[in-house]
């Protein structure tokens, strides 16, 4: 028990194994979790632009990568075909979409710093959960990066069938 006593004093500062400070180690949870919820509904309001490289098209995305708003511009898009707009829209989309994933990126980077304090790391470096954050394709759907992402995954799949009385352990030493 005073070991786990002791990584708490660690996790949270200020508790040791002589006695558990409860009342600080909740008031330390608390301040962190409201500071926390306070910054993601900011986040959750800001949005990213991107023109294409055309400026045919200015694409504004929320927090979530989701369009939100497009503005064309009137005399290209009067000289522009269907295939170029369409174009022009998913490169400004995707590069507001980038903007917006560095600035989660730089918020959820100051989350984990004051985290870290706690002597916490982040999940995303823990090897296990990297999987969990698959590289997204931005390619069109059908295309040979998105099929060829298929075949792998089946393939991964069908060694993991092949035999289900099969298992596997792994043990890690992590100091």
């Amino acid at each position: 028990m005073g070991e786990f006593v002791s990584g708490l004093g660690d996790l949270f500062g200020g508790v040791n194994s002589e006695g558990l400070d409860v009342d600080r180690l909740l008031s330390h949870l608390q301040e962190f979790t409201g500071a926390a919820a306070q910054s993601a509904q900011r986040m959750a309001i800001e949005t990213a632009d991107a023109s294409s490289k055309d400026d045919l098209v200015h694409v504004w995305v929320n927090a979530q990568g989701v369009i939100v708003q497009v503005e064309f511009d009137d005399k290209l898009f009067d000289e522009a075909t269907s295939a170029e707009a369409g174009a022009a829209v998913v490169q400004a989309a995707q590069a507001a979409a980038a903007k917006m994933r560095a600035k989660t990126n730089e918020f959820q980077a100051g989350l984990w710093q004051q985290v870290a304090q706690f002597g916490v790391q982040p999940i995303d470096e823990i090897a296990e959960f990297k999987a969990m954050r698959p590289e997204v394709p931005l390619s069109a759907p059908g295309s040979r990066e998105r099929r060829s992402a298929a075949e792998q995954l089946d393939k991964e799949e069908e060694r993991h069938r092949a035999d289900p009385q099969d298992w596997q352990l792994t043990i890690r030493d992590t100091d």
